[in-house]
């Protein structure tokens, strides 16, 4: 299995919608499409004066580097999604594990 992150700059839940929301939706929307290993917010950024992300950790099915990165990417699309129904989003960025690092995917 190839494993793969899709990260979302969350800029703020929706009125009425508590921030566990945001997470279980970006979950959800991954979930629907591939297996989710973990799913955290990384709040760091904020530090820096920028947004918190929203990241859910995943797997495809190996099969050939191009096709795998496709589905990757089409996760990524389904996470924020999901999230765009309960929070504003922006940012979306889509990581491939390689030799121990994460490498950013270009869509």
């Amino acid at each position: 299995m190839a494993s793969f992150r899709a990260s979302a700059a969350i800029k703020a839940a929706l009125p009425g919608v508590p921030p566990p929301a945001v997470l279980e939706a970006a979950t959800s929307g991954v979930a629907a499409v591939q297996h989710v290993e973990d799913s955290f917010v990384d709040v760091q950024p904020v530090r820096s004066g920028r947004y918190p992300r929203v990241t859910v950790r995943f797997v495809v099915p190996v099969t050939h580097d191009a096709l795998e990165d496709a589905v990757a990417i089409a996760a990524g699309l389904a996470m924020v999604e999901a999230v765009g129904t309960v929070a504003q989003w922006q940012d979306l960025r889509v990581y491939r594990r390689v030799r121990g690092r994460w490498v950013e995917l270009e869509r």
